[in-house]
C-alpha cells in the first residue's frame, strides 16, 4: 500500500506570562506530495515522534482519505 501525500503536525499549547492558553497551535509540521510505502510511513512517523517529542507523551490522531483516481489529468 502506498500513501500518496501526507501532513504530520505537532500541536501544543502556547504559554504567556506563565499561563497556558486554552487552545493549541501548530509547533512543527512535515508535509510531502511524494508517495511512500505504508510501512515506511509508520517508520517515519515513529522517527518524527522521537525527534520532536523525545520523552514527552502526545496523543496521536490519524485521518485517512481514499479518493478515486483522476483519469485524464
Amino acid at each position: 500500500m502506498y500513501i500518496d501525500k501526507y501532513k504530520i503536525f505537532s500541536m501544543d499549547y502556547d504559554w504567556k506570562n506563565g499561563k497556558r492558553s486554552k487552545t493549541t497551535t501548530v509547533k512543527q509540521m512535515l508535509t510531502s506530495d511524494e508517495s511512500i510505502q505504508g510501512k515506511d510511513f509508520i517508520s517515519l512517523l515513529d522517527s518524527v515522534d522521537d525527534a520532536w517529542h523525545k520523552h514527552e507523551g502526545k496523543i496521536c490522531k490519524i485521518e485517512v482519505t481514499f479518493e478515486p483516481y483522476k483519469h485524464g489529468e
